[in-house]
C-alpha cells in the first residue's frame, strides 16, 4: 500500500474495534425493526412461527392451518422464544437471524486472527459485514444466517482439529453439526464432511479422517441433538414429516425446480461478480495467487468448501442467489490478503452499485409503464410514489460519495474501497430495502390489520403472502371465500371474485399497491 497519510488516518480508524463495531451492527440490525416482512420466505417462516405460539404445538410446524415441512424445527423455536420475550413484531421475529449473524462475523474474525494476523481480521469484518447480499440474510427472519454460522464454526473448528486433535473440539463439531441439521437438515452435515475429506485425504491423513468421522464424541454428541426432535416429530405427524422434507425438500429441490426458482448450470458462474459486490475487484488477485501456487492445507481447504457450493447448487434445480452465501466465507478470507493491495480499478464494483442503487428508483416509472401485469404494475407505481425526499436525499448522498471515491487522492484505494463498501451496504438497507418494502408489503401489512380490526373470518384468495396472517395475528386459510367472509387478494382478482358466486358482489374495502381487501357479502 502506498505510503499516504491514511495508513496513520483514515485505515486506522476504519480498522479500530469501534468502527467495525458500528459497522457490524449496523449491518446485521439495519432497518430491520421497521421493514416489514417479506414474502414468500419471511411470511412463510414467521407465520409457522406465531401458529407455534397460538397452538402450543412446539414439534411439529404448520402455516395458516397446514403442515409446514420445507425446514426442521431449529429457527422456529428461536424465532419463537424471541416473540415469546418481546411481543409479536419484525424485531422479535428477525432477532435470532441478527445474533446469528453477528456470531458469524465474530468467529469469522477469530479464526482469521489465529490463522493470518490481526489486520486480516480486521478487514475480513469489512469483507463480510459490508457485502450487501450477506447484509440482506443477515436481517431476514428465515434459516440462513444461522446456517452460515453453523456451517463456519463446524469448518473452522474442523481445520483446528486438522492442526491440533483434541477431543474438545470434536464435540464442538458434534455440536455444530447437530444443530446445522436442526437448522437445514442433511446439507449442514454433507459440505463440511466433503471438504474435511478431501483435506485430510489430500495430506495423506485419510485414516485420522475417518477416526475423527466416526469418534464417539460426535457421533453421540450429533445423536443426542438430533434424535429426540425427529422422534417427537414422528410421534406428531407419523411419517408426513419424513416424506415432506426429506424425499421433496432435499431430494425434490436438487432433482426438480420448486416455486418457480429454476436455473442453468452456469447461474452462479454468471452471478458471482454480483454476488462479491463491492469487492468484485479482488476476485482477479485471489484467481491469479491461487495459480501462482498450488493451493495446500488451508487454502486447499478454503477453495473445497467454496467450490462445493458453487457445483453442487450449480447444478441443483432449484437456484436461489443467497444460497451461494454458503460457499462466501471462505473466498472472503482469501480477499483479506489482497485488499490492501487494491488499486485503482477495484473501486469500479462500489462506485457502479451506489449508482445503480442511487438510480434505480427513478427507472420505476418507466418499467409500471412498460408492464402489462396489473400485479406488478401496481408495486412499481407505488414505488414511484414512496420515492420521496428522504429517499431522494439518500440518493443524492449516494452519487455525492462515488464523486469521493475518485476524488479524495489524499487517501489511499483500499481505504477508498472500503468506504465505497460501507456505501453500498448503506444504500441497501437505507434505500433500496425500505422502498421495496414500502411498495411490495407495506400493503399487506395494512390490509392485515385493517382486517383485524374488523374482524370475523378472513380468507386468502389468489394470493400467497403468508405475511397477512402474522400482521393479522390469526390463521388465514387459502381457499375460495364464503359469503360473510373478508377476503385478502391481489388487485387483478376482482374478476374471478365476481365469477365464484354471481349472487354476490364483493366490496372493496381497501386497495393499495397490488393487494386488496374485499368483503365478500
Amino acid at each position: 500500500m502506498n505510503k499516504t497519510l491514511d495508513q496513520q488516518g483514515l485505515m486506522k480508524l476504519l480498522l479500530s474495534t469501534p468502527v467495525l463495531i458500528l459497522l457490524a451492527l449496523v449491518s446485521t440490525f439495519g432497518y430491520a425493526a421497521w421493514l416489514p416482512l417479506f414474502d414468500l420466505d419471511e411470511g412463510a417462516f414467521t407465520t409457522a412461527t406465531r401458529e407455534m405460539i397460538e397452538t402450543g404445538n412446539w414439534i411439529s410446524t404448520y402455516m395458516n392451518g397446514v403442515p409446514r415441512h420445507d425446514k426442521p424445527i431449529l429457527i422456529y423455536w428461536l424465532q419463537a422464544l424471541s416473540v415469546s420475550g418481546f411481543g409479536l413484531n419484525t424485531f422479535s421475529l428477525r432477532l435470532p437471524s441478527c445474533l446469528a449473524a453477528l456470531a458469524w462475523i465474530w468467529i469469522s474474525y477469530r479464526f482469521v486472527k489465529e490463522q493470518r494476523d490481526d489486520t486480516e481480521a480486521r478487514l475480513m469484518v469489512w469483507l463480510l459485514a459490508a457485502l450487501p447480499l450477506a447484509s440482506i440474510i443477515f436481517k431476514a427472519a428465515i434459516a440462513d444466517a444461522l446456517l452460515n454460522f453453523l456451517l463456519c464454526a463446524t469448518f473452522f473448528d474442523i481445520y483446528r482439529y486438522f492442526q491440533r486433535a483434541d477431543n474438545a473440539t470434536l464435540l464442538r463439531i458434534g455440536i455444530w453439526l447437530g444443530l446445522g441439521f436442526l437448522t437445514k437438515g442433511p446439507i449442514a452435515c454433507a459440505l463440511p464432511l466433503i471438504a474435511s475429506l478431501v483435506l485430510f485425504a489430500f495430506e495423506g491423513r485419510f485414516k485420522d479422517w475417518l477416526r475423527a468421522v466416526f469418534h464417539p464424541i460426535i457421533i453421540i454428541t450429533f445423536i443426542v441433538i438430533v434424535l429426540p426432535w425427529h422422534i417427537a416429530v414422528y410421534l406428531d405427524q407419523g411419517w408426513e414429516f419424513f416424506k415432506g422434507f426429506y424425499l421433496k425438500h432435499n431430494i425434490d429441490r436438487f432433482s426438480t425446480t420448486m416455486e418457480s426458482h429454476g436455473g442453468k448450470p452456469y447461474y452462479y458462474m454468471m452471478l458471482l461478480p454480483l454476488l462479491f459486490v463491492p469487492f468484485t475487484g479482488l476476485i482477479a488477485p485471489v484467481i491469479k495467487s491461487l495459480f501462482k501456487q498450488r493451493p495446500r492445507g488451508l487454502e486447499l481447504y478454503l477453495i473445497t468448501w467454496f467450490l462445493l457450493v458453487l457445483v453442487i447448487f450449480s447444478f441443483s434445480k432449484t437456484q436461489l442467489p443467497h444460497y451461494i452465501l454458503y460457499g462466501v466465507t471462505p473466498i472472503l478470507f482469501l480477499m483479506a490478503r489482497h485488499l490492501l493491495n487494491a488499486g485503482f480499478w477495484s473501486l469500479s464494483a462500489p462506485a457502479l452499485t451506489i449508482l445503480l442503487v442511487s438510480l434505480l428508483p427513478l427507472f420505476f416509472g418507466y418499467a409500471a409503464e412498460q408492464s402489462n401485469k396489473p400485479f406488478d404494475k401496481a408495486v412499481l407505481e407505488l414505488a414511484t410514489t414512496e420515492y420521496n425526499t428522504a429517499f431522494q436525499a439518500i440518493s443524492v448522498l449516494g452519487l455525492l460519495l462515488i464523486v469521493a471515491l475518485y476524488f479524495f487522492k489524499n487517501t489511499s484505494y483500499p481505504a477508498r474501497l472500503l468506504v465505497g463498501a460501507a456505501g453500498s451496504m448503506l444504500m441497501f438497507n437505507f434505500l433500496l430495502l425500505p422502498l421495496l418494502g414500502a411498495a411490495q408489503q407495506e400493503p399487506v401489512r395494512e390490509a392485515a390489520l385493517l382486517a383485524k380490526k374488523i374482524g370475523g373470518p378472513v380468507v386468502s384468495y389468489g394470493i400467497n403472502m403468508p405475511s397477512f396472517s402474522v400482521y393479522r395475528d390469526a390463521i388465514v386459510p387459502r381457499r375460495a371465500p364464503q359469503r360473510g367472509e373478508l377476503v385478502f387478494t391481489r388487485i387483478d382478482k376482482q374478476e374471478n371474485l365476481l365469477t365464484l358466486d354471481p349472487a354476490v358482489k364483493p366490496t372493496r374495502l381497501y386497495a393499495k399497491g397490488g393487494v386488496a381487501l374485499y368483503s365478500y357479502e
